[in-house]
């Protein structure tokens, strides 16, 4: 549609937008949460690298016939990665420093067979991950010009049309691929809500073949784990929250009493934005930069850039109430963030590894001890307020 402006993702650029919007909405005025100090982890002294310079760093970061990446090279990475990496060469760092590219060599044709495999499937109607995937399909970046359809009537893009190549775009077709290939890969996950997301974003900057093994790798290979996140009972997710609002209670105490005080759990606004890694909700000037620092760094990155968005509003989320407070979050503020802006301010976040342990294990210390009482044996003393902070995310993950 030659009337249409892209912004430099592929997503159509709406002519409606706020006047006056400011994008950059990260300011230091108001916001309580504790800083580094001025002598810690500055990178002034380095300049970013343009894309000969990431090619050449990316070479030397390639994997060795061990398996291994050479000494150093992931210190190097995460230092350059913090900088800014080009987005010309966004697709390829991804490939090198998820090891994508090897698996790429070492599995030739097998993706082919589980796309093959799933057809068969689906064709049969005995794929039981069928119908909810073609529901989400539609779902997933409506404004990408890769999933972007032309058409308007609903019966007709809920019937069987939809499956011939020439009626849908070719992006909603690779995705389709993907997701029914990795539930013939994982079969007890097979597909949930969310994934739908993490594989369309990969689409916008890798190839299909290689989205498809970048999301294997994401949800299987350690530190990344996300597999965890989509489980029957979720307990990747509920873990995920539980840190996330216990750091929010040791960051920002001021905004986690009001958040509290008016009935918000952090599942109903954080729980599509850690389980995507903001795929799903923020524009991707934010996600891709997540994305590339979490290949680095892994869930730190995740909690910072968390930490750094309430902090951004919290002088403005202190003075509204309960569903106000939603609206703005759910609604409001995923559009109106620079990624730039908020991955500066989340280094800026004296988050130390060990509050993330720390919380994780009490998590995990909760989950054992509910367990063990299901059972009918003694367990562990397990905090009162935590306990039932738990069992709300465990009804909120079963709903």
């Amino acid at each position: 549609d030659g009337s249409r402006c892209y912004d430099k993702f592929g997503f159509i650029v709406e002519d409606d937008k706020e006047d006056g919007f400011d994008t950059n909405i990260i300011s230091d005025s108001g916001c309580s949460v504790e800083k580094r100090s001025s002598s810690q982890e500055s990178f002034e002294e380095l300049e970013p690298l343009d894309v000969e310079g990431w090619s050449l760093l990316l070479d030397s970061c390639a994997l060795t016939s061990s398996g291994e990446c050479p000494e150093g090279s992931q210190e190097t990475l995460k230092y350059y990665m913090r900088l800014g990496l080009p987005d010309a060469i966004r697709g390829r760092a991804w490939s090198v420093i998820s090891a994508v590219d090897t698996v790429l060599n070492a599995r030739d044709g097998d993706y082919q067979r589980m796309v093959e495999e799933a057809t068969l499937r689906m064709e049969s109607e005995q794929d039981k991950n069928a119908s909810q995937i073609e529901r989400d399909l539609r779902r997933t970046f409506p404004t990408h010009y890769l999933f972007h359809s032309k058409i308007e009537d609903e019966d007709m893009m809920n019937s069987s049309a939809i499956l011939c190549e020439d009626f849908t775009p070719d992006g909603i077709d690779a995705l389709r691929r993907i997701l029914y290939a990795y539930s013939i890969y994982d079969e007890e996950i097979g597909y949930c809500q969310g994934m739908n997301f993490i594989a369309a974003m990969f689409l916008t900057f890798l190839p299909e073949e290689e989205s498809f093994w970048f999301l294997v790798a994401i949800m299987n290979d350690d530190p990344y784990s996300m597999r965890e996140m989509f489980t029957k009972d979720m307990s990747g997710s509920l873990e995920t929250l539980f840190v996330a609002d216990r750091l929010v209670q040791k960051l920002l105490p001021d905004l986690h009493q009001h958040l509290n005080s008016e009935g918000i759990n952090i599942s109903m606004y954080a729980c599509q934005w850690l389980m995507t890694l903001f795929s799903s909700n923020f524009n991707f000037d934010l996600v891709s930069k997540v994305w590339d620092n979490f290949l680095v760094e892994s869930w730190k990155v995740v909690y910072r850039v968390f930490i750094a968005l309430l902090a951004s509003c919290e002088q403005e989320l202190l003075n509204l109430p309960f569903e106000h407070v939603l609206t703005f979050l759910r609604d409001k503020l995923p559009g109106r963030v620079d990624g730039q802006s908020v991955l500066a301010a989340s280094l800026e976040i004296r988050l130390r590894s060990k509050y993330i342990r720390k919380y994780t294990k009490e998590f995990r210390l909760m989950r054992s001890s509910e367990y063990v009482h299901k059972r009918g044996s003694p367990g562990p003393s397990v905090k009162h307020r935590g306990k039932k902070f738990v069992q709300k995310l465990s009804r909120v993950g079963s709903t």
